[in-house]
C-alpha cells in the first residue's frame, strides 16, 4: 500500500469529487474535545485537519503518522507555511501501522479520519486493537469514513460510490481490500462508546466522537 504517487493529488481530488463533505465531517466533533495533552492523528495525509485541529486543540504533544512519506513533506509544508506557535510540539512518525507498532504510549486523543476503511477485516481487527492499546483509559477516539446505510436510495448510492473508490484506489495505491468494513464492533471492544455521531453528503459519511470508558467492577468480583 503506497500512497505517495497520489499524495499531490489527493486534496484536489477531494474537492473536486466531494467539495467540502470530506473536511467537514473530518472537523465534525473538534469543538467538543476536552483538554487534551497527547495525541495521534493517524493517516491523515496532507495536513488539512491538523491546520483545524491546531485552531481548536492546544495539545501539549502531537504525533502525525502516516504510511506514505510524501503526504508527511506535504503536511509538514502545510503547516510550517501557517503561523502556529509551538511547532516543535508535533512530530512526525513514517510508519505502517498494518506492520508497525505505535510510537509511544498514553495518547488520550485518537484520530483516524478515512483511514481505517484502506483495511481488510483481519488486518482491521489488528490495527485498532493495536492502537487502542496506546490509549489511557478514558482516552478520546475522533473517526470519520464512509458508510453504507439509510434507506434504499442512499445505500444504492453509497455502493455504487464505495466500489468506484475502491476500485481506483486499489489501481492507485495498492489498498489490500475492496470492501468496506465497519469498525464499529471493534471500536466498541476496546472500551471506545459513542458520545455523539453525525452524517454528512447524504449519508455517505459518518463522523463520530467516542470516549473509552472505565469497565465497572462489581463487588462480585472483587472477591
Amino acid at each position: 500500500m503506497n500512497f505517495n504517487r497520489i499524495a499531490p493529488w489527493f486534496g484536489r481530488l477531494e474537492k473536486i469529487v466531494f467539495r467540502d463533505q470530506m473536511q467537514l465531517c473530518r472537523t465534525a466533533f473538534l469543538s467538543e474535545l476536552p483538554a487534551i495533552k497527547k495525541a495521534a492523528l493517524i493517516g491523515e495525509g496532507n495536513g488539512n485537519f491538523l491546520i483545524q485541529f491546531l485552531c481548536h486543540c492546544n495539545c501539549e504533544e502531537i504525533h502525525y503518522i502516516d504510511s506514505s512519506t510524501q503526504m508527511l513533506n506535504l503536511a509538514q509544508k502545510k503547516i510550517q507555511s501557517h503561523d502556529f506557535p509551538g511547532l516543535a510540539r508535533i512530530e512526525y512518525y513514517h510508519l505502517d501501522l498494518s506492520l508497525d507498532g505505535m510510537p509511544d504510549q498514553n495518547y488520550d486523543l485518537i484520530v483516524t479520519n478515512f483511514f481505517l476503511d484502506v483495511f481488510n477485516e483481519t488486518t482491521l481487527d489488528k490495527v485498532v486493537s493495536k492502537i487502542a492499546s496506546s490509549c489511557t483509559q478514558d482516552a478520546h477516539w475522533l473517526y470519520a469514513d464512509f458508510q453504507v446505510s439509510g434507506n434504499r436510495f442512499q445505500r444504492c448510492r453509497a455502493i455504487v460510490w464505495v466500489k468506484t473508490m475502491y476500485l481506483f484506489f486499489k489501481l492507485a495505491a495498492g489498498i489490500e481490500t475492496m470492501s468496506l468494513t465497519d469498525p464499529s464492533t471493534l471500536l466498541d471492544r476496546n472500551g471506545f462508546q459513542i458520545k455523539g455521531s453525525t452524517e454528512f453528503d447524504n449519508g455517505l459519511m459518518r463522523a463520530e466522537l467516542r470516549q473509552r470508558k472505565n469497565k465497572v467492577v462489581s463487588d462480585s468480583e472483587l472477591f
